[in-house]
């Protein structure tokens, strides 16, 4: 199986592609209309797809997912409601955002706004089956069976999370390694590359099974998912 893992960074976007686990690229795009699809291949993308009115607003996949990864909650944010996503200004959105759902608007949310519509377009561009959301901690903890004990900010994260994807990908550590020597800090962080492997590995891996964070898919009015993907291990 064929698969991208794709990790929002300062540079862009880190590309990492893999088949049945093993990587076999890792690229930097500046925006994500330049990504070219391959056929047959399968998009895991660390943002979300789905954005709620405020009427449906907050999703039901973030407590999900938070409930699973327990002392990691704090890596899945809110996602904000559509109706401000086109706004100029902080100020205004979070004000538009508070007189909606009652919830102001956090600066890490308003942050990945222009992440955000990127990732509208590209899922709008093509088959939603071809594109999902998904989020690297939860695919950590079904790999693992476990949430990571260390932060994906410190050595010791980093090392624990290369030390899980080497048990399904042989090449990972060399991909990584490489990578982390290409790319400038200013560009992607080690966190990042390990975060984007993550996700291709695990939507490629036939030893892994997908899940979603929901048992049954949630829409919004654009018809698109609310859901998380991530992977367990079928491994015994």
């Amino acid at each position: 199986m064929k698969a991208a893992g794709i990790d929002g960074c300062r540079g862009g976007w880190l590309t990492v592609r893999a088949e049945s686990g093993f990587i076999v690229s890792v690229e930097l795009i500046t925006h994500l209309s330049l990504l070219k699809m391959k056929p047959s291949e399968h998009i895991w993308i660390d943002i979300p797809i789905g954005i709620p009115s405020a009427a449906s607003y907050p999703r039901k996949a973030e407590g999900a997912a938070r409930k699973l990864i327990k002392s990691r909650s704090s890596s899945i944010f809110t996602v904000p409601c559509r109706e401000v996503l086109y706004t100029a200004e902080y100020d205004e959105a979070n004000r538009k955002h508070r007189e909606l759902t009652g919830h102001g608007l956090s600066k890490q949310s308003w942050n990945l706004f222009s992440k955000i519509k990127e990732a509208e377009i590209l899922a709008g561009r093509m088959k939603e089956l071809q594109v999902s959301e998904a989020h690297p901690e939860l695919v950590f903890y079904g790999m693992a069976g476990q949430t990571m004990t260390h932060s994906k900010k410190k050595i010791e994260g980093v090392q624990e999370r290369l030390n899980i994807l080497k048990n399904y990908s042989p090449n990972v550590e060399k991909h990584f390694d490489k990578a982390a020597d290409r790319f400038l800090r200013k560009e992607a962080a080690k966190d990042d590359i390990i975060d984007a492997m993550a996700l291709a590995v695990a939507a490629s891996h036939p030893a892994l099974e997908r899940k979603t964070v929901l048992p049954a898919d949630e829409h919004n009015e654009t018809d698109r998912s609310m859901n998380i993907h991530y992977a367990v291990t079928t491994y015994h």
